[in-house]
């Protein structure tokens, strides 16, 4: 899997963005009718779906792109740069997303790696050091007993 790129600059715009959406009450329609606000897109909206909602507003970009210039009006503009400003919030979701997906799999990884290597720490420790260890450990637990 190839790493994901999502910078500084990505999670500011979609700060930008998405503290917008959310003082305007703007909300994104899907497919099936389904109202999304903007915490609904952060949190409970799974990538795939995100990524529908995206291939959505990009198809609607297009058609009000090809709208014949001679018939559109100042609302045809005005939902064309609505359309691309979701798509944008959309696809900076789907990468925020998947940056914490990769960043919790790495994290995962590590403590297991770190695991691996606490254990063959452990097994390359001679009798006399695990010995030492344990006297420690018990004379720590006998100092705590009493006022």
């Amino acid at each position: 899997m190839a790493k994901i790129n999502f910078t500084k600059e990505h999670f500011n715009k979609l700060q930008v963005l998405a503290v917008e959406m959310l003082f305007t009450g703007e909300c994104i329609t899907t497919k099936m009718g389904s109202v999304l606000n903007i915490v609904d897109l952060l949190h409970t909206t799974t990538i795939g779906t995100l990524n529908d909602i995206r291939l959505a507003f990009s198809k609607q970009i297009e058609k009000l792109e090809n709208t014949d210039e001679w018939v559109a009006d100042d609302t045809t503009q005005t939902k064309l740069e609505a359309a691309k400003k979701h798509k944008e919030l959309v696809n900076l979701i789907i990468g925020y997303k998947r940056f914490l997906l990769e960043r919790e799999a790495n994290a995962k990884k590590k403590a297991e790696i770190e695991e691996k290597l606490n254990a063959l720490k452990d097994s390359q420790k001679t009798p006399d050091e695990r010995i030492k260890e344990l006297e420690s450990e018990l004379l720590a637990l006998e100092d705590n007993g009493d006022f």
